[in-house]
């Protein structure tokens, strides 16, 4: 059977500095394989969060807006986002990244271009565009970060959410069901010479206290 593992949870119990492709390799030659790595942040390359600083009307569209935003600098996006307010986090697609708009179609990429006469530099995501498309939200709303994250303006969005991490795909034999947990996966990775196992005893849990939850990564 297989199992997915988080690198960065398997690291909460190995102390490593391997690049997961060298990980991947070196478990994989001590036959704990690794077949494919799901690179969870590659999809919000060039996807940052920015800080809504003014919104003002756009002089040849009623529909769309020209919004000053801080990406760690101050750029013009022309938006139509109904839920636009001053001081909101949203998602920043800079030039150069991939959305799908609308949540449908192909992955376009993003351009400065001009947009009725005025220069958007960047476009501003509703969540459907950059992969969520499960969260609720308007036909016409950009994701608000506001209550998601602190992170600073100009941030990328893969850290600022902590999808800065890659999952394994592993193939593990039915002799060694030892190496169906993340705790399995972080002391034969040691014993392959990846890094040293660090073994943390589990914490008691209170009545009425369920624990941080883990997202549960859908992946195709």
């Amino acid at each position: 059977m297989n199992i997915l593992a988080s690198y960065n949870w398997i690291k909460e119990y190995l102390k490593t500095d391997l690049s997961a492709e060298d990980f991947a390799k070196k478990t994989t030659a001590a036959g704990n394989g690794v077949e494919r790595i799901h690179d969870i942040g590659a999809s919000l390359e060039r996807i940052v969060v920015g800080v809504v600083k003014a919104v003002k009307p756009h002089p040849n569209a009623n529909k769309l807006r020209i919004v000053e935003t801080d990406v760690s600098e101050m750029v013009e996006i022309v938006c139509g986002g109904a839920n636009l307010s001053v001081g909101q986090k949203v998602a920043v697609a800079l030039p150069g990244s991939k959305v799908r708009w609308h949540g449908q179609g192909d992955l376009v990429e993003i351009r400065r271009a001009e947009l009725r006469g005025v220069m958007s530099h960047g476009m501003i995501c509703a969540a459907a565009e950059i992969g969520f498309e499960k969260l609720p939200a308007g036909e016409h709303d950009i994701w608000d970060l506001s209550s998601i994250t602190d992170a600073k303006p100009g941030t990328p969005l893969a850290k600022a959410l902590g999808l800065n991490d890659v999952v394994f795909d592993i193939e593990v034999t039915s002799n060694r069901p030892d190496c169906k947990s993340i705790t399995g996966q972080a002391c034969e990775a040691s014993a392959a010479g990846c890094g040293k196992f660090l073994w943390t005893d589990p914490k008691p849990i209170k009545e009425g206290y369920h624990g941080e939850a883990r997202v549960n990564l859908s992946l195709n």
